[in-house]
């Protein structure tokens, strides 16, 4: 259904000459007629009477009947559109964790600026205004207040450029994205750097605690699975080695989230991840006190459904790592830290990434490589004894003219 050919009427209102028209819009899914007012000029020596912005206001009305073979149903609000058509896409096509993530996101910091502005009347300046909005206001945040790190806005950001291509990909948005061009504002903090679990924490968390958890963190910690990963592990997905000293392997293809079953993260994280033989003995030692299972959920609740990690954490680790000064980085700390941990052994990047199945290397090095203080004031010592050594060298080398150098000051 084509929408009818607006004429509209020039008004002034609180010096400003304004267009008004009625137009077919939809609500809700539904096609309603309601009243509309654009801003053409301020009220000046220039634009002093109605035909003084009649041109403005045909240019205006042109532009709208020039579209009249457009439905009705796809001129609407941001509101409605990101609740009646974007959440549910993200729902259908997502993963459960980032469906949850955009509806928190929208709930919080955009509904109440944006949901009632028109989808297709926004710019790249009021893109850019939300967002300064969102990074000045203070939110709270265990009990104290702070603002939003660039990590958080740049999630917000993405949300709402994903909201304008779903809208272009439907029909109800024909311009170019205006989220495009906006930036982070640099007034805002950056986030806090993930942190690795060193060898040393680990292998104390491992003798620390008792099972199941000691052989949950000395699986996270060999093989950098995630933590949906690691919940979704089964025995069928592991493959025990053949030898002493052979590696065995475990087969990463699904992910439990609040107790949904999905797919890993992406298509490259289906793989399968070698396991050490110090895990392997781990394991072994692990699942023949739990009476050398076939099959099943490797860390099982008491009901033997898939075990939530998180609640494992705080019932049974939180007090003894508190205890014991070690300090807890999450589980994805574990993830980082087998990065972090074959990088210093000399292992190239290149394959840090295939163990942790990233489909892009420059992730594996931006995010999960960490270089500790301890670790880079040993390499300036080092640097610094190259230096010396060089000029030691310098200093007892002959001159073309048979003298020696003057040493370098």
């Amino acid at each position: 259904m084509g929408r009818s050919r607006q004429n509209g009427g020039i008004a002034r209102h609180h010096g400003w000459w304004v267009l008004r028209y009625r137009e077919k819009v939809g609500v809700g899914g539904r096609i309603e007629t309601v009243r509309r007012a654009v801003r053409l000029a301020q009220v000046n020596a220039q634009y002093k009477t109605k035909a003084s912005v009649r041109l403005l206001a045909d240019q205006q009305l042109q532009a709208m009947n020039q579209s009249s073979s457009v439905s009705p149903l796809s001129v609407t609000k941001i509101g409605d559109f990101v609740v009646r058509a974007y959440l549910p896409y993200v729902q259908q096509q997502k993963r459960p964790s980032t469906h949850r993530g955009y509806v928190q996101m929208w709930n919080r910091y955009l509904e109440h600026r944006c949901e009632s502005m028109w989808l297709r009347d926004v710019k790249t300046y009021h893109v850019q205004a939300w967002l300064n909005e969102i990074a000045r206001e203070p939110q709270m945040h265990h009990g104290r207040e702070q603002t939003l790190s660039r990590t958080t806005l740049a999630h917000v950001k993405n949300f709402l450029s994903g909201v304008f291509r779903h809208a272009a990909q439907q029909g109800y948005f024909d311009q170019a994205n205006p989220v495009k061009l906006t930036e982070i504002p640099a007034f805002a903090p950056k986030g806090r750097e993930g942190r690795a679990y060193t060898l040393g924490e680990v292998d104390q968390m491992v003798r620390l605690l008792a099972e199941p958890a000691a052989t949950v963190v000395m699986t996270a910690a060999h093989t950098g699975l995630r933590l949906g990963e690691l919940q979704g592990l089964t025995w069928q997905d592991y493959t025990t080695p053949d030898e002493p000293g052979e590696l065995g392997s475990i087969s990463v293809n699904r992910s439990i989230w609040r107790g949904r079953i999905g797919d890993p993260k992406t298509h490259k994280s289906i793989a399968p991840v070698p396991v050490t033989p110090q895990l392997a003995e781990r394991l072994g030692q692990f699942r023949r006190s739990v009476g050398n299972p076939v099959g099943g959920p490797i860390f099982a609740n008491g009901a033997g459904k898939p075990m939530d990690l998180n609640a494992l954490y705080y019932r049974h680790m939180k007090d003894a790592l508190e205890v014991a000064k070690i300090h807890w980085h999450g589980w994805h700390g574990f993830r980082r830290g087998l990065a972090s941990n074959l990088n210093r052994l000399g292992v190239d990047d290149s394959v840090i990434q295939t163990i942790l199945r990233h489909s892009d290397v420059t992730l594996t090095q931006r995010c999960y490589i960490k270089t500790t203080r301890p670790e880079a004031a040993a390499a300036m010592l080092h640097f610094s004894q190259q230096m010396h050594q060089m000029r030691e060298l310098e200093r007892d080398r002959p001159s073309s003219t048979g003298a020696k150098q003057t040493a370098i000051q």
